[in-house]
This record gives structure tokens, sequence and C-alpha cells, in this order.
């Protein structure tokens, strides 16, 4: 029980101290000792009530001081373990570009829902809804790392309800080329060192990573069939990224494409490209012996990267556009493109949606349905007249209807 000035008693952790100020101090669960002091006793004694309260309830929190940066880093450290390599690019650039200018020296006890409200509202003007749920996925799970710890009483990113922006029928970042596009693009890349790769991509619908891993021997002349059981990767390593042979994207990934004969074509203009890349001068001589057999490569004979194939494609679409009006634009182009125009040519052919998914290599086909729903729709609207033909007026009246009904 302390005391005040006067001797008389205020109460179990009160006390008054010389200066003439009330002051309440007690250990909480952690076994910190928390105190505040005030002149009026009447605060003090509300501080304490509501402290005690927080300890009793487990509500409260340990004291902390560090940033959300320290804390970011302590759950990288263990989530990124189970993440594959382009993932976790992904999560850093993430982390860089979109969350650290605004947290990582703001104290994790400071953080409130209201900052990130602030936070995600701003992020809104600039970035996609995907790019928003990363952004507030990473936030959520370093909190959780805190709360866990008992460095903040709760995670506020739970409070946090951010609404998306208002969904288009479909993204154009689904959109294939038109065939005229299509040809306009693949005129001006004829004679380019990717030239066959590109055909190759867009005449199979193969992922860069897939196509990247690709030797001679996953090819079944016979049966003029590629098979897709590996792909090619990269990992940070000390601060730079090195390739290497990885698993496809997902089980599913593993699967046996038909090759048409252009993209056969392509196949063995590549084998005669390879052979000239191996014996050129410029061929790197100490290349890894688990790349020297990819039939795809740049023109050192090392794994091509996709930042290079998709920077020629943009070239390529902006020389094009140079030459066109506006509304003729090519939309921007990149590998990933291609597999898109790939999907849909095989759906303007007449190919079962079904057999497109296994040909992409897709999970299941509700996956594929959704990417490329607007095809769907598409070819729902021209079935239209289809429906009437299929009941031809002499068939039946609408008097003969009626009768019937009567």
């Amino acid at each position: 029980m302390g005391k005040d000035l006067k001797g008389r008693e205020l109460g179990t952790y009160l006390s008054q101290r010389k200066d003439g100020r009330y002051q309440a101090r007690f250990t909480n669960r952690f076994g910190e000792r928390i105190e505040t002091k005030s002149k009026s006793l009447k605060e003090v004694k509300e501080w304490l009530k509501e402290e005690k309260a927080k300890d009793d309830l487990k509500v409260n929190a340990k004291h902390c001081t560090d940033t959300f940066e320290v804390w970011y880093f302590r759950w990288k450290s263990i989530a990124f373990v189970d993440l594959a390599p382009n993932t976790q690019e992904q999560y850093e650039w993430i982390y860089d570009n979109c969350i650290a200018p605004s947290l990582k020296n703001i104290i994790v006890a400071d953080i409130t829902e209201f900052t990130l409200d602030s936070l995600f509202q701003t992020l809104k003007k600039k970035y996609s809804d995907k790019t928003i749920d990363n952004v507030k996925n990473i936030i959520s799970q370093t909190l959780e790392k805190c709360r866990e710890a008992h460095c903040i009483p709760y995670n506020p990113v739970t409070m946090i309800k951010v609404k998306k922006k208002k969904k288009e029928a479909f993204s154009d970042e689904v959109l294939a080329l038109t065939i005229k596009q299509q040809q306009m693009l693949f005129n001006y890349l004829n004679g380019h060192f990717y030239y066959n790769l590109y055909v190759f991509l867009l005449t199979t619908g193969l992922r860069y990573g897939e196509v990247g891993a690709l030797t001679i021997n996953d090819f079944d002349m016979r049966s003029r069939t590629v098979h897709i059981t590996k792909s090619l990767k990269k990992n940070k390593i000390d601060g730079k990224y090195q390739y290497y042979i990885g698993d496809t994207k997902t089980p599913s990934s593993v699967r046996e494409i038909p090759l048409n004969d252009i993209a056969y074509e392509a196949f063995q203009q590549q084998i005669i490209l390879k052979q000239r890349v191996e014996k050129s001068i410029y061929a790197d001589r100490h290349v890894s012996s688990e790349f020297k057999n990819l039939l795809f490569t740049t023109p050192y004979n090392t794994p091509m990267p996709n930042q290079t194939l998709n920077s020629v494609l943009a070239s390529a679409r902006e020389q094009i556009n140079f030459q066109l009006d506006e509304k003729d634009y090519l939309l921007p182009v990149s590998v990933h493109r291609l597999r898109h125009t790939f999907a849909t040519r095989c759906f303007e052919a007449g190919i079962p949606m079904v057999v497109i998914s296994r040909y992409l290599g897709h999970a299941n086909v509700t996956i594929t349905e959704k990417i490329y729903v607007h095809l769907l729709q598409d070819h729902i609207e021209s079935q239209n007249d289809k429906l009437n033909a299929a009941y031809p007026k002499q068939h039946i009246t609408k008097e003969q209807i009626l009768l019937d009904m009567n």
C-alpha cells in the first residue's frame, strides 16, 4: 500500500513522489516494470485500472521499440524458406517499392489500422488489386509475428477491408494479338536471333521457363511432341541471380504437347542455330554443364533471360507502332502475351477449352475458363443465330403453341 506525502494510504501500486506527482507502478505478465506519473491522482488511478485490466485479460503487449523493417526481415527469414525463387523476387520488389517507403522506420506498436488504411488508399491509385492483396498479405504476416511475440496486442491488418476496384469484364493482360497484329510482329522479327524461339512460343503456348529448360532429348521426332518436365528458374544468391533447372510450376504442368507444322519447323531451325552457336567464337566456354544442352539459349550459349526476350518484343512493338495510327497500335507485347495469343488461336480454331487447358498446363479447366472468360462470352454471343436456326418457324408456329396450351 502506497502513501501520499501526508502519510495517507493511496492503495496498492500507488504512491506520491517528493515533487508532488503521483505515480502508479507494477510488474506486468511479461516481467516488465511499467509506471506512469501525473499531478492528478485521478489520472494515475485511471491509467492503473486500464493497464491492470489489460494485463489480467492478456490483451497488453511487451514494450517494443523495433521498427517494421526489423520484423519484416525476421518474418522473411522464416517465410522465404518455403517460397519459390520467383515469388521471393516478387515479394522483395513489393516490399522495396510499396511497403518500405511508408512503414520501414515506424515502430510496430505505432502502426494502427488508420496508418494502414492510408497506405492502401495511396497504393490503390497506382497498383492493381492483385498487388494490393500481396502488400496486405506481407504486412499481415509480418505483424502477426509481432502479435505472436506479444509485441503488439492485435494485428491491425485484420481491421482493414480494402475495397476492390471495379472489375472489368476481363483484363487487358489476357488479350491476345489479332491475326493481323501477329503477322506484323513476326514479319518484323523475321531474321532476329530469337525468331525461332518466338515462333515456338506462339505455336505451343509454353511458359518462358518451360521453353528455357528444353533440350533435344525432350522432343519425340516420331510423334512430333515435346515433353514438359522441368523449368528454367533463377535464385538470388549473395545479391546476384543464378539460373538453375527446377520443377515445373505445378504438377499439372508436366505434360506432352503436340507440335504443329510451324512449331516443328521452328524446332528444326533452332537445332541448326544451336549448332552454330556452339561453334561460335562468342560461345561461353565456361557455361555450366547443366546448361550446355539447352536448345534455346543466348548467342553466347547461356540461359536466356526473360527480361531480354521481353525487351526485344517491346522494341519491336514500338517500331511497328511508329508506322500505325494510334487506334491500330499493338498491345504491349511480352512472352506471356504470346501464350495468351496461342490460347486464343486454339479457341478460334474450335479446340475445346478442356484441351486448351491441357496444352497450357493448368491444374483444371476452371482456371482456363476463368482467364479466358471473354472468349467464352464472345462465343456464346456468336451462337445466338444458331439457337434461332435450331427452331425453324416452319417446324412449329405460334398458333400451334397456343392451340396446344388450350
